[in-house]
């Protein structure tokens, strides 16, 4: 391609114009949406920063395992076919 004096000039201005855009200020909001978000997955601030004394601090170990153990073997196999799922239009 026969690069003009004009040509380069538009294509230094359009180069420096998207330049540009890319240096807002995103960086100082960089991590606002993750902080936000881990945020509000608390439903009771108070009740997390103040526990109730008189909450349990464990479990029995072995209802645990077994708690555990029963999802673990009760999930569906990801790799059964459950056959075409086909999609029809609203008539």
């Amino acid at each position: 391609m026969y690069w003009t004096s004009k040509t380069r000039m538009i294509t230094a201005i359009a180069a420096t114009i998207l330049v540009a855009g890319c240096a807002s200020g995103t960086e100082a909001q960089f991590g606002d949406a993750v902080r936000d978000m881990t945020e509000k997955q608390i439903h009771d601030l108070d009740a997390a920063y103040n526990p109730d004394p008189e909450a349990p601090e464990g479990g029995d170990p072995e209802r645990l395992n077994d708690v555990l153990d029963a999802h673990r073997n009760n999930a569906e196999d990801p790799t059964e076919d459950r056959g075409t799922l086909i999609m029809r239009p609203f008539r």
